[in-house]
């Protein structure tokens, strides 16, 4: 899915280490569309965070999979960011 709007808020970075012992990197990102309202996006791995390097205040196209976890009698949903486009006339 796509969607476009401005980024409204940037929450740090997320760390930890897996079971497995690899470490992983998350960050969390609000972006607010024009009569749509706000959504929650996310950005996993650090290569990903630098890549994007997503800021507050900037105007993006995001493309991104909802995605949904069972955990016994609760559910989880995040927004997975899997590509950004910048307006070229924007200032990086």
């Amino acid at each position: 899915m796509k969607v476009t709007g401005k980024i409204t808020k940037v929450l740090p970075v997320k760390t930890g280490t897996s079971k497995k012992g690899s470490v992983w990197a998350a960050q969390q990102f609000v972006l607010e569309t024009d009569g749509d309202g706000a959504m929650v996006l996310e950005v996993f791995g650090q290569k990903e965070i630098d890549q994007y390097a997503i800021t507050e205040g900037e105007t993006l196209t995001v493309t991104f999979v909802p995605k949904v976890f069972d955990a016994g009698d609760k559910v989880y949903g995040k927004n997975s960011v899997s590509g950004v486009e910048r307006d070229e006339q924007q200032p990086f």
